[in-house]
């Protein structure tokens, strides 16, 4: 399944704000075990938006650096 561009570079966007949302109810109500799975569900979703967005960046790094030209090494082996 492929992804139009600006859904895909807005997805990490969309898990900050779930995770944000699960935070913030863990601080409303803090008692109880939904608000425990509320903070661990928070808590994943922003260390998984965090971790795209940094993977991303480094991608976006290395394609500005290399340009995906192939490296043609004489051989010495046909001699």
């Amino acid at each position: 399944m492929r992804l139009a561009r600006p859904v895909y570079e807005s997805l990490p966007y969309l898990y900050m704000a779930i995770g944000g949302l699960a935070i913030f109810l863990f601080y409303i109500d803090p008692a109880g075990p939904r608000a425990v799975a509320a903070f661990v569900i928070g808590v994943v979703v922003e260390t998984a938006a965090l971790t795209l967005l940094l993977r991303r960046q480094d991608y976006r790094e290395l394609s500005r650096e290399y340009s995906g030209e192939t490296i043609d090494l004489p051989s010495t082996l046909h001699g």
